[in-house]
């Protein structure tokens, strides 16, 4: 089969590889018909540490299921299903507690190592004709027939992210959220916001492109090289400050401003992927502890997120589409990486077809 293949930085390649196989009981072959590139992605594509060469990348991906291992009771051949970014054996501590991306048994203490497509021997990536999915029952969905490949393929990674992110920062009915980033898990974040009753979300960011598609779903777009953030937040509070503010971006000097940003009592929730070499010089007494505020960040965990998000996306009241910008065949997905790491053609996001 043809898969991405990481041989180092931005160096990807498109190549033949083994088909995988069924190695224990409780796996599943899954023939992927959608794919995409993640934000997440491009910390390979930049040079992130790996031990290996050689592997698939991806953790976004849809298919159809091929075969199973004889301990497989969620799915059987057939069925159209989207595989969680993050996978969990299901039945260590941490998994019982619903906190897969912890999972004793794949994470092997290493933060992100139990993500597809990141050098786990056992989670080859998706960006593929074909993948092995270890303990399906905890890590398969089954797709309803009126939810397309397209509207399902985001329930993979970023629109868990967003809502997590929402979830997070606790917004509730009649709040002003700010979220720092209008990229793919920035727009989840903010449309998480609003399904979740907020009054105001003021989308910040630096592109005028996607501020202007912020606006149209309904977000305050604020661009901080054109306006004050803190004027606009305080115009919408009385000057109390916003209610909680969600970090989408990976920055630590939004971090800060998030934490600056919010009302005493308020609420911060960091889902960008802040680098280990970049640290946050998190102000405890200004910040933390004398606005008495909640600071919460963690990796997704798309099976706690997605029985909440498919029923909307199948009423209607949610498309991820809308953040399709590009799409590609597998054989071009090397040129699609190019694109979405330049920020080149006004990509938001880039999905690919095997």
């Amino acid at each position: 089969m043809r898969a991405i293949v990481y041989h180092g930085p931005k160096d990807f390649r498109v190549e033949q590889v083994a088909d995988p196989k069924l190695v224990h009981e409780q796996d599943a072959l899954v023939r992927i018909t959608r794919t995409a590139i993640c934000g997440s992605d491009l910390h390979l594509w930049h040079g992130m540490p790996s031990a290996l060469t050689g592997f698939a990348v991806g953790h976004e991906f849809v298919g159809v299921v091929e075969d199973v291992g004889s301990g497989v009771t969620r799915v059987k051949r057939g069925d159209r299903v989207a595989v969680s970014c993050t996978a969990g054996c299901g039945e260590c501590a941490l998994c019982r507690r619903r906190e897969y991306s912890g999972c004793q048994t794949l994470a092997a203490g290493a933060p992100a190592s139990n993500v597809f497509g990141f050098g786990h021997p056992s989670l080859n990536g998706g960006q593929a004709e074909a993948a092995r999915v270890p303990f399906v029952n905890t890590n398969l969905f089954k797709l309803p027939d009126a939810v397309d490949d397209e509207h399902a393929l985001f329930l993979t990674d970023i629109l868990p992210t967003g809502y997590m992110g929402a979830e997070l920062a606790e917004v509730g009915p009649g709040e002003v959220v700010v979220v720092f980033g209008c990229g793919p898990v920035g727009t989840f974040a903010q449309r998480s916001a609003l399904i979740r009753g907020a009054a105001a979300v003021v989308a910040v960011d630096l592109d005028e492109g996607r501020l202007a598609k912020a606006k149209a779903r309904g977000c305050i777009p604020l661009n901080p090289k054109r306006q004050d953030l803190r004027e606009v937040v305080n115009a919408l509070t009385s000057g109390r400050g916003a209610d909680a503010a969600i970090e989408a971006v990976g920055r630590s000097e939004l971090v800060l401003s998030a934490i600056e940003i919010v009302r005493a009592g308020g609420r911060v929730a960091v889902i960008g992927v802040v680098a280990d070499a970049e640290a946050v010089p998190v102000p405890f007494l200004r910040g933390l502890m004398g606005k008495n505020l909640t600071l919460r960040s963690g990796l997704v965990n798309p099976q706690n997120q997605i029985t909440k998000l498919l029923p909307l996306i199948e009423q209607g009241r949610l498309d991820p589409t809308e953040i399709i910008t590009h799409r590609l065949p597998l054989a071009d997905g090397v040129r699609g990486y190019q694109v979405f790491d330049a920020h080149a053609e006004d990509v938001l996001k880039v999905v690919l077809k095997p």
